[in-house]
């Protein structure tokens, strides 16, 4: 699985010999919680967390090198807003990943203040977890295994539902 990631306007430092998970600081990274990861955690996310830089475009989370959306096999999920996916056109089989809120009428409404801290917590339990995610059905079931809530909601559709 590979997830792809949306830009942070808060930046830590100069890019230098730093790896670009390490670079930003915006709410979804602080999310990451980047500084607590072990080796294993760090091992996983630079292998399957892509970010949308603002100037590179995609970026493995690990090398500054681009990334060609074409070159991104296996299951992906898209994480960044419309507005990034308009840049970059994520690969024809990625699922796009809305984060919403349910009402009292079960209607949902997308998340828009808190939507990156949202992304985040789910990256940082991917991170955690390391969990093989092959597909969709995979996603969904470590989801719920790690009391997240992930719905398919259309053809290539997730909702995070908070």
């Amino acid at each position: 699985m590979r997830l792809l990631l949306p830009p942070s306007r808060a930046v830590r430092d100069a890019i230098g010999e730093s790896a670009p998970i390490d670079h930003y600081s915006g709410v979804l990274y602080q999310a990451l919680q980047i500084a607590s990861w072990t080796p294993p955690e760090r091992a996983y996310a630079l292998a399957h967390l892509i970010l949308h830089d603002k100037e590179r475009g995609l970026v493995a989370a690990g090398r500054w090198d681009g990334v060609e959306p074409s070159e991104l096999r296996g299951f992906v999920v898209d994480a960044r807003s419309k507005e990034y996916v308009r840049r970059i056109k994520a690969p024809a089989h990625a699922w796009t990943l809305r984060v919403v809120t349910e009402d009292s009428d079960g209607r949902r409404l997308a998340v828009s203040h808190w939507n990156k801290h949202h992304k985040g917590v789910l990256a940082r339990a991917l991170v955690r977890d390391r969990p093989r995610i092959g597909g969709v059905n995979d996603l969904v079931a470590w989801a719920h295994a790690a009391r997240l809530r992930i719905e398919v909601v259309g053809e290539g559709e997730l909702d995070l539902v908070v």
